[in-house]
């Protein structure tokens, strides 16, 4: 028996259009047919009626921190991996239950705790979405998010953890060990981060040699490479060295455009973290990470809408967990990312087909057609005329894999 969706608004995904009356047809974990709902007869279908709503894909959401809470500093790093874990299972559930089916996690703080959550997932220990993991990110002695010891503090030599580079051979070493523990890809702190309390956020630590073998190790294996930088040179060298995606682009210049575009690199934006630490002196945000993000925000929308005029793919991504940064609550990003001048269709194609074929995923994910994955969502009103109602008191109906996690509101499974 199939279960057969009735869909007064259908955004599939395969362009920018919306086709009404339509029937997505399901049958165990697959859309086995999308036609036209006039005439048709159901026998002994399913039926579930989705006549009023506005359905598109299962979201993608294609940086976040699947181990980190959202608290007003990141402590997960210095935590026990138990208690961070049991913090992932929870953010698994939380992403699922706002309509993401799939996410990019993008540095957890062990190496091989965001693989265990996503074998977890697939293998049907608790529910959750499908993440794309880059296991522990590489960074560099004072990097961002490297990790301190208390022994370092007066003056002794310690042994530094694996995604601590300071060499091309180290970083060699550090991205084939995140490989052999079942990351899907790499990922690299490139340039200072605004949650790290000392250095510029823009200065760049990581050099383009090392990039480079970072890219080198990424071809070898047909994996992505992703890279963390706010500050121009060091998005330009890792343009030049032709990484798959750059995340965040806060202070990207047309020179950095020619060679995202030469190389057909693609932005993730994450225009909502600098939004929410700029105006998180309240909330207990680290004086600063709220100044480094002040200095951020002005800039940050003004170069994103100059690299998409560019014809630079934008894809959607929020950086939750980072403080704020609430999992399953981060769909501010859609109208952030309107704001910032992306199209109306741009926006809702960068949280589906567009993050699909970033992961190389778009086989089986990111658009509603005949043989992808049954992963769909439902919203009470239509975005195309309210970016606002992107929000997840309006997603109504969730499905992933074909099971049905929330339907008129209940929500089941979870």
């Amino acid at each position: 028996m199939s279960k057969v969706l009735i869909c007064g608004m259908l955004f599939d995904a395969t362009d920018g259009q919306i086709k009404t009356n339509q029937a997505v047809y399901v049958e165990g974990n697959k859309i086995v047919d999308v036609i036209s709902a006039e005439g048709i007869s159901f026998n002994d279908d399913e039926i579930i009626d989705l006549s009023d709503k506005f359905v598109m894909p299962g979201l993608i959401d294609a940086h976040v921190h699947i181990g980190y809470a959202a608290g007003k500093a990141i402590t997960e790093r210095t935590e026990a991996p138990e208690v961070v874990v049991t913090k992932a299972v929870r953010n698994a559930r939380e992403n699922l239950k706002g309509g993401f089916t799939t996410v990019r996690d993008m540095n957890f703080p062990t190496v091989t705790g965001s693989p265990a959550i996503r074998d977890a997932i697939n293998q049907g220990w608790m529910p959750g979405p499908r993440i794309f993991s880059c296991g522990h990110a590489i960074t560099q002695t004072g990097g961002h998010t490297a990790i301190t010891y208390t022994q370092e503090r007066f003056g002794q030599l310690v042994p530094k953890p694996i995604g601590t580079c300071d060499s091309p051979d180290e970083v060699r070493t550090a991205a084939r060990t995140m490989l052999k523990f079942g990351a899907d890809q790499l990922k690299l702190m490139v340039t200072g981060g605004v949650t790290s309390p000392s250095g510029a956020v823009g200065a760049q630590n990581m050099s383009y040699e090392e990039i480079v073998t970072a890219v080198e190790v990424a071809k070898m294996h047909d994996c992505l490479v992703s890279v963390h930088a706010h500050g121009t040179s060091g998005i330009l060298d890792s343009a030049k060295a032709g990484v798959s995606s750059i995340e965040h682009c806060t202070m990207a210049n047309e020179e950095c455009a020619d060679y995202m575009e030469k190389n057909n690199i693609v932005a993730v934006p994450t225009l909502i973290v600098i939004q929410l630490l700029a105006n998180g002196a309240d909330k207990g945000v680290a004086e600063s990470t709220v100044e480094k993000a002040k200095f951020l925000a002005p800039l940050h929308a003004k170069n994103i809408r100059m690299l998409y005029e560019r014809g630079i793919r934008c894809v959607f991504g929020t950086d939750s967990g980072t403080p704020l940064g609430i999992h399953g609550h981060q769909h501010a990003e859609f109208s952030y990312m309107l704001n910032a001048g992306i199209s109306k269709e741009d926006v809702l194609l960068s949280a589906t087909r567009y993050a699909a074929e970033l992961i190389r995923w778009d086989d089986k994910l990111g658009s509603i057609e005949t043989g992808k994955l049954a992963d769909i969502i439902a919203i009470d009103g239509n975005p195309m005329n309210d970016m606002g109602v992107m929000h997840r008191d309006n997603i109504s109906f969730i499905m992933k894999d074909g099971v049905i996690y929330k339907d008129k509101g209940l929500f089941f499974h979870i």
